[in-house]
């Protein structure tokens, strides 16, 4: 199933309708010619989107008309749009306590309460407006809309119930509610309102976009993708569809079609760096890592502490084997996020790649200095021991990661494996890696580890069947074949032994020193047979 999707800011942005007020009651005091005068200068500086210049005449309109509730109600919206919304709410508080059941009034204030977050009061104000006018359908929504902020879903669908059977024409109200039962994960419940919607003959790219969110949550992704697809045929400028289109080519692993989309939006908006981004990781995953490197420099060009631009380079260039590059890319992110143990994680395992054993060490140690308790820092602490052959550094080191983490499967593995190697320990080894093939059943080096045990102590039959089934398991690895090949010649197998051992020359990729080692075994091994 999919994760619950939150669109709620999306729909606060489709639904930014204006208060159409309305009063039954009609002021029976006539304005003066001056009063009158002021207003109109302030409608045309409104059309002029002059603002204060807007205010200024209202408010000469209001001294010439004080006891006015429209004027000051009108003032009040002017300074919501404005962007003044501790001088709104005052005003319109005003307004609302000359004449309590003023619908416009009431209006201005529930949207201004809802832009403070003051949401409860905005509520309270919402349902007084329908009391008075039940014949309101965009308070509905607006009232719909803040029970959603609130996380008050029943409620909400009960308002727009409500307002449906009053008016059950009304398409933007079952959109709205479409919406909502997608917010509350019922994407089947989605699916049939926005259908009827669409099916009755009504057709907008937002309709297409709920549609193509609903049929995902019901992992029907060819019908999403068909309304998403209906959604950019009715407006090829919603970058919300295309990115949605674009996502579920991704999922699929349809990374060319997914480019397609992202790259349709950054040529309408080049400056869409969350579009730009998830191209990069496309061509990261097409293996195209220059082209990657190249949108990702381009974002870092304009918004250089982009932390997700940043990471994804770092990760890029991990790709391309660049190691120093990345480790340099990492170290940015430290200056951002230096409570992140992950950051080090990265790092420290770079440096691990590049054998770089002191600085892995002390990135590993930086790192858990944040979080003592990271079992995947702890274990590669004890990675790094391994390398430079302080043992008893790298068993403390893998006990504490077992400690922290009973089934760790890796730190199991490597301690028995090293005891069985070094030949000490070798009852705690078998324990530790019968504890890890139990955890993993189907891992082939687990097998091999718990083999080569068997093989450490004298056990070879038993050694020999293990290794077989790590091959089984995990084919063409040469160190498993030159254990195989130590097993047939302690089991006088010589020919079976020389065979194992050239499977494992033959396999050999990067395995530091086994190329040499067992073409020794090899040689020896001829030698003692001519002899």
């Amino acid at each position: 199933m999919m994760k619950k999707i939150k669109i709620c800011a999306l729909i606060l942005a489709i639904f930014l309708l204006g208060a159409c007020a309305y009063s039954k009651k009609i002021a029976a005091i006539q304005p003066s010619k001056e009063a009158y005068y002021n207003y109109i200068k302030s409608i045309e500086a409104e059309k002029a989107q002059d603002w204060e210049e807007a205010i200024k005449y209202l408010t000469d309109a209001v001294k010439e008309d004080p006891e006015s509730v429209y004027l000051n109600t009108e003032i009040s919206r002017l300074l919501l749009k404005a962007g003044k919304t501790e001088d709104a709410a005052k005003i319109a508080e005003e307004s609302v306590k000359k004449d309590p059941d003023y619908i416009p009034a009431l209006s201005i204030l529930g949207d201004i309460y809802s832009k403070q977050g003051r949401t409860e009061d905005a509520i309270n104000i919402y349902k007084k407006i329908i009391k008075l006018d039940p014949e309101r359908d965009d308070i509905y929504i607006h009232l719909a809309r803040l029970y959603v902020i609130d996380k008050q879903y029943d409620n909400s669908l009960k308002i727009l119930k409500e307002a449906i059977v009053k008016n059950p024409d009304n398409v933007m109200i079952k959109y709205y509610l479409g919406n909502i039962y997608i917010e509350m994960n019922m994407f089947k419940e989605a699916v049939k309102e926005l259908e009827d919607i669409a099916a009755s003959g009504f057709s907008f790219d937002s309709l297409y976009f709920s549609l193509g969110i609903a049929y995902e949550g019901i992992e029907d992704f060819n019908k999403a993708i068909k309304n998403y697809e209906k959604g950019i045929s009715l407006n090829p400028h919603n970058m919300y569809v295309r990115e949605k289109l674009a996502d579920i080519y991704y999922k699929q692993k349809l990374f060319d079609k997914a480019a397609k989309q992202l790259t349709e939006i950054l040529l309408q908006y080049p400056e869409n760096t969350t579009a730009r981004l998830k191209l990069a990781n496309i061509y990261a995953e097409n293996k195209e890592y220059q082209k990657a490197v190249d949108e990702l420099n381009l974002i870092l060009l304009k918004a250089p502490g982009h932390i997700g631009a940043v990471y994804a380079l770092g990760r890029v260039l991990t790709s391309m084997e660049k190691y120093e590059e990345a480790i340099e890319q990492f170290k940015l992110l430290i200056k951002h996020l230096p409570e992140n143990p992950d950051i080090y994680l990265h790092i420290g395992s770079l440096y691990l790649q590049i054998k770089d054993y002191v600085n892995a060490e002390n990135m590993f140690k930086n790192g858990l200095s944040v979080d003592p308790r990271h079992v995947e820092l702890n274990f590669r602490l004890s990675v790094v021991y391994e390398k430079v052959k302080r043992y008893d550094e790298m068993f403390a080191q893998l006990k504490k990661t077992i400690e922290l983490d009973l089934n760790n499967v890796e730190a199991l593995n490597y301690l028995g494996y090293t005891y069985a190697e070094k030949g000490i320990n070798l009852d705690e080894a078998f324990q530790l890696i019968e504890r890890a093939v139990n955890l993993e059943p189907g891992s082939g080096y687990i097998r091999d580890s718990l083999g080569w045990v068997y093989y450490k102590k004298g056990f070879y039959n038993d050694a020999l069947r293990e290794i077989k089934k790590a091959l089984e398991l995990t084919k063409n690895d040469p160190v498993i074949f030159e254990h195989l090949g130590d097993v047939y010649l302690k089991l006088d197998d010589k020919e079976n032994a020389i065979d194992a051992w050239q499977k494992a020359i033959e396999f050999d990729e990067k395995e530091e020193g086994l190329k040499e080692r067992v073409e020794k075994k090899i040689q020896d091994l001829r030698f003692k047979i001519q002899d």
